[in-house]
C-alpha cells in the first residue's frame, strides 16, 4: 500500500499506519477506513476528469498498471431549475451516476476494488448484491480476465441479474431476504476457495468503497468550488454517502474548502436502519445488534438490513449537521415519474427515494442549494415501472386511426 495512506477509525479517531484483514480498530473494535494523506498538484482538481482514474493519486492503488477501467466516473452534474422552483431551492443539481458503464455509481467502487484484487493476485472475485454491484463486478471481471461469482439476495431485480450474467459471471440467487445472511455465506466461501471478496461493504473490505470518494471531487470541480448546502443520496449499507463525506474531508485537508456540505441519507420506509440509528442515537456497533427485520420495499438496491458502512455514514451525517429520512414506496414511485417527465431522467427506485425526500428537505429551510445523487438507471429495473405507465395503444396504420386515438 502507498505510504501516503493510512487507516483511520472514525469511532475513536485512532490512526494506524498498517492494517490487515479483518481491518478492525484495536482500540474500540469498529471497522477501519482508508484515509489519504496525499496532496496532488492543483491542476488535478482544476482540469476536468476523463475518468475516475484522474484522481488515482488519492486512491489506494499501489501499481498503476493494475488499474481496470471501462470509462467510469466523470459523470455529468445537471441543473434542474424547474424542480428547484417547485421545491423552493435556490439551486438543484443532479449528479447523474447512471452514465457509468454498467449504469450505476457502483462502477466507481468496483473499479478500485478490482485493482486491489489484481494487486493481490486474485483469480476469482465474489460479491453479494441486490443487482448493481453484481453488474459492475461481472463487467470489470470480464475486462480484467478474472472469474466472478455473484450471490444475489432476495431483493435483486431480475433485469439486473440478467445483465450481470451477460458479462459471463456465475450468478446464484440465494433464497434469503437478509443481505447480512448472504454476506456470511460469501465470506465463508471466499475463505474456503481463496476468492477475493469484492463486495462494496467497507466493514469487511475498506478498499472496495474508495471509488465513491471521487464523486465529491467531481462535484467540487463542477461547481467551481461553490459547493451546495446539502448533498442528498440514497442509503442501503451507507458506503456511498460515507465515501462522499470522506472525499469532502480530503478536499478540506488539502485546504480547498473550509466547510463541508450537510449530508442527507435517504432510505425506504420498509428498510430504514440508518433512520433508526440516527433517531435513537445508536453507535455503529449497536446497530449491528438490531438488524432491520423483514426488509420490504420496491427499492431493492437499498434494502440492506444492516449498515455495512455505518462506521462512516453515521459520522458523515452527525458531523455535518445532516439528516436521515425514510420515504414510502408510493412516494418513491411518484418521484420516479416526476423526474422522468420533468427532466428526462429515468432512475431506478433506489435513486428515486432520494428525490422523494427533497420535499422533506425543503421543509427545513427555503432557498437552499442542493445536490442529489442519481445512483442508477431505471433501465436496469423496468419491471418496477410497468404499473406506472400506460400501455401502448394499438391502432391501424392510418392517419384517421391515429387522430381518433389522440382524440380519445
Amino acid at each position: 500500500m502507498k505510504t501516503n495512506f493510512h487507516f483511520r477509525c472514525f469511532g475513536c479517531d485512532t490512526q494506524e499506519a498498517h492494517a490487515t484483514a479483518p481491518y478492525l480498530c484495536r482500540r474500540c473494535g469498529e471497522p477501519l477506513s482508508i484515509e489519504s494523506v496525499a496532496t496532488v498538484p492543483s491542476a488535478v482538481l482544476r482540469s476536468p476528469p476523463r475518468s475516475l482514474w484522474h484522481y488515482w493519486e488519492l486512491l489506494p492503488v499501489t501499481i498503476p498498471n493494475r488499474m481496470v477501467s471501462l470509462g467510469e466516473g466523470a459523470t455529468p452534474l445537471l441543473e434542474s431549475p424547474r424542480l428547484a422552483r417547485q421545491l423552493g431551492f435556490s439551486r438543484l443539481y443532479i449528479k447523474n451516476e447512471a452514465t457509468n458503464p454498467t449504469g450505476s455509481f457502483k462502477d466507481r467502487q468496483i473499479a478500485v476494488g478490482m485493482a486491489r484484487a489484481l494487486e493481490l493476485g486474485a483469480h476469482t472475485v465474489a460479491v453479494v448484491s441486490s443487482g448493481n454491484v453484481a453488474c459492475a463486478a461481472s463487467a470489470y471481471a470480464a475486462r480484467a480476465g478474472l472469474r466472478a461469482i455473484l450471490l444475489m439476495h432476495g431483493h435483486a431485480a431480475s433485469a439486473k441479474a440478467t445483465q450481470a450474467a451477460a458479462y459471463g459471471a456465475r450468478c446464484f440467487r440465494v433464497c434469503s431476504p437478509a443481505a447480512s445472511a448472504v454476506f456470511d455465506l460469501c465470506i465463508r466461501a471466499c475463505r474456503e476457495h481463496g476468492w477475493y471478496h469484492l463486495s462494496t461493504a467497507g466493514m469487511y473490505e475498506p478498499f472496495n468503497v474508495e471509488g465513491a470518494k471521487t464523486i465529491a471531487y467531481e462535484i467540487y470541480q463542477q461547481t467551481d468550488g461553490n459547493l451546495p448546502d446539502w448533498v442528498v443520496a440514497p442509503v442501503g449499507g451507507g458506503g456511498l454517502l460515507g465515501g462522499i463525506w470522506r472525499g469532502f474531508l480530503d478536499l478540506k485537508r488539502m485546504g480547498l474548502i473550509e466547510t463541508l456540505p450537510r449530508l442527507a441519507g435517504i432510505q425506504a420506509a420498509g428498510c430504514a436502519p440508518l433512520v433508526d440509528a440516527i433517531q435513537n442515537n445508536r453507535s455503529f456497533l449497536e446497530t449491528l445488534q438490531t438488524p432491520w427485520q423483514n426488509p420490504k420495499t420496491i427499492a431493492g438496491g437499498i434494502a440492506d438490513d444492516i449498515l455495512f458502512d455505518g462506521h462512516t455514514v453515521l459520522p458523515a451525517i452527525r458531523t455535518t449537521g445532516g439528516a436521515a429520512f425514510a420515504v414510502a414506496d408510493d412516494e418513491i414511485r411518484e418521484a420516479q415519474t416526476v423526474l422522468a417527465r420533468n427532466e428526462g431522467l429515468l432512475c431506478e427506485p433506489s435513486s428515486a427515494a432520494a428525490f422523494a425526500a427533497l420535499k422533506r428537505l425543503s421543509d427545513i429551510e427555503r432557498g437552499l442549494s442542493v445536490c442529489v445523487v442519481l445512483t442508477g438507471s431505471g433501465i436496469k429495473d423496468l419491471d418496477a415501472l410497468r404499473d406506472q405507465v400506460p400501455p401502448a395503444i394499438a391502432i391501424d396504420g392510418t392517419l384517421e386511426a391515429l387522430t381518433a386515438a389522440l382524440e380519445r
